[in-house]
């Protein structure tokens, strides 16, 4: 077999230009000269071309590919196991992004949710979900060493969990958003019942309070914590989380106070 440019690339379903690009960078640069000096393309070229198809298929970039033909740095079982490993990684990736996106399109479908009220803080919520995994593989290596802390960790992996949670994480917002509009005592109550909730169902959160001034704390998981929040919104949960586990421990030791004076 010996043809032209142009009758390859009909051949092999592809352009004159992407060949010219290939045998400028070396990658596929036919060796053969028609009797008018041009060079032709053999059976020898159409191989190459089909393996260089194959390691596209598999996600090589065109330099990757150039190295591994001309080299053979790794063998092909292993080449192929270790784009099954990126393969896997993208696909876990892409499987992250989906879950952001199923979770926040389940918000939208929750009855008695305004679609324009989760519009206007729908990036707030997308930026929770897409830095929730690696927040809570924060918490987990800074509180390794507290088993029972860790225990409630786990629970946050829970999909039931986390779809309970968006929504009172939602309510929450929600409320803030009142609270610091109207500041009455109804957006205050709903703050505080919004609070309750949220503490029964992860009762650790007082714990990661007092991260909030852990400037160590921050200063390695920045950017893992760095959350898409408007200054007034966040300004105004974190006076309300202290303000709430501050009375939460109060009524502790007042608690504890009338035991102690019952016995």
């Amino acid at each position: 077999m010996e043809v032209t440019i142009g009758q390859f690339a009909k051949l092999v379903g592809s352009t004159v230009r992407t060949l010219r690009y290939y045998d400028k960078m070396g990658l596929l640069s036919p060796k053969k000269l028609n009797k008018n000096g041009r060079k032709v393309y053999t059976r020898l070229d159409w191989e190459l071309f089909q393996q260089i198809l194959i390691l596209k298929h598999l996600g090589l970039s065109l330099n990757e590919i150039k190295e591994q033909l001309a080299d053979q740095k790794i063998n092909n079982r292993e080449l192929l196991l270790v784009h099954r490993q990126l393969i896997e990684k993208k696909q876990a990736e892409l499987n992250e992004k989906l879950d952001v996106i199923n979770r926040m399109e389940r918000l939208y479908n929750i009855e008695g949710i305004s679609e324009e009220d989760l519009n206007e803080f729908a990036f707030i919520m997308l930026d929770l979900f897409r830095r929730e995994k690696s927040q809570i593989q924060a918490l987990e290596e800074h509180f390794k060493s507290d088993k029972q802390l860790m225990k409630e960790i786990k629970s946050l992996h829970d999909p039931k969990y986390k779809e309970k949670m968006d929504r009172e994480t939602w309510n929450l917002i929600q409320a803030i958003k009142n609270a610091t509009q109207y500041d009455n005592s109804t957006s205050r109550k709903k703050v505080r019942e919004t609070l309750n909730k949220m503490d029964e169902m992860f009762p650790a959160s007082g714990n990661f309070l007092s991260l909030i001034n852990d400037d160590n704390f921050f200063a390695k998981y920045n950017q893992e914590f760095n959350n898409y929040f408007p200054e007034d919104i966040a300004t105004h949960i974190t006076k309300e989380l202290e303000t709430y586990y501050d009375d939460k421990e109060k009524s502790k030791g007042k608690e504890k106070n009338r035991k102690k004076e019952g016995n």
